[in-house]
């Protein structure tokens, strides 16, 4: 990996903050009322978690990208039934596309498959890394450390290779560092350090709400660049985390 930085650069390009008011509306509502009464919801199919909470506190089209797959998941339950096949498929492919690489993996999170997808993709970053492919391997990694997140694997996600190349303009590097650093909770300086870095990195490609947009928006906004509130979406996603393992220990 000496010639990592030369074969391969990247500077990861986030769109706008989203525009739809009413998911705009149901993604703040959802996350702020959250914060001031953590009430426990019965089980009634995909809920709204863990893969929501990375998507808010990464902002932009990813959350909103996510609050319809949600809507989805909801409305069809085979939608995510069916994720693992289609991560195997999707990773098969000459040319991945990587944003439906991205939405899988929000379906395998919400169907509770994180072991499996973690096996898969590690697989995938290693045959991909022993064949030159370094751009896919830096992809594949990534969507692992975050699949590593859900299911706890705190330490694990934060040893991985791509989080180390801190010459690719990438905002989920710092974004997923913070989150670690601040749900393992040994160091909050590392966990500011980081969660500055990802907004610096993300003001470069990410505008500022306008003026003329909505209130609910500039809240999405501020869900990400106010280190408060950023930290109790992290606190949420530690919880929905360790609810999630309980169930799974129960099986």
């Amino acid at each position: 990996m000496v010639n990592f930085s030369k074969t391969f650069s990247v500077r990861t390009k986030y769109g706008a903050m989203a525009t739809v008011v009413f998911a705009s509306i149901y993604v703040v509502g959802a996350y702020i009322s959250r914060a001031r009464k953590m009430s426990k919801e019965e089980d009634q199919g995909p809920q709204l978690t863990r893969s929501m909470s990375i998507a808010v506190l990464h902002g932009g089209q990813l959350a909103l990208q996510r609050l319809f797959e949600y809507h989805e998941a909801r409305a069809d339950k085979s939608a995510v039934e069916v994720a693992e096949c289609e991560l195997k498929t999707h990773l098969a492919e000459q040319h991945p596309d990587y944003k439906k690489l991205q939405s899988v993996i929000g379906k395998l999170e919400m169907s509770g498959k994180e072991a499996q997808a973690v096996e898969i993709l590690k697989n995938a970053t290693a045959k991909a890394r022993n064949e030159g492919r370094n751009h896919e391997a830096y992809e594949y990694e990534m969507l692992l450390v975050e699949m590593l997140i859900y299911k706890g694997d705190f330490k694990e996600a934060l040893g991985r290779e791509c989080l180390k190349h801190v010459e690719i303009s990438d905002a989920r590097r710092p974004l997923f560092k913070a989150i670690i650093h601040i749900i393992l909770e040994c160091n909050e300086n590392e966990g500011t350090k980081y969660w500055r870095e990802f907004n610096d990195l993300k003001e470069e490609f990410q505008s500022r709400p306008c003026k003329k947009e909505s209130m609910e928006e500039c809240q999405l906004h501020k869900l990400s660049t106010n280190f408060n509130e950023f930290k109790k979406v992290v606190h949420m996603l530690k919880k929905d985390i360790i609810e999630a393992q309980a169930k799974r220990n129960k099986k």
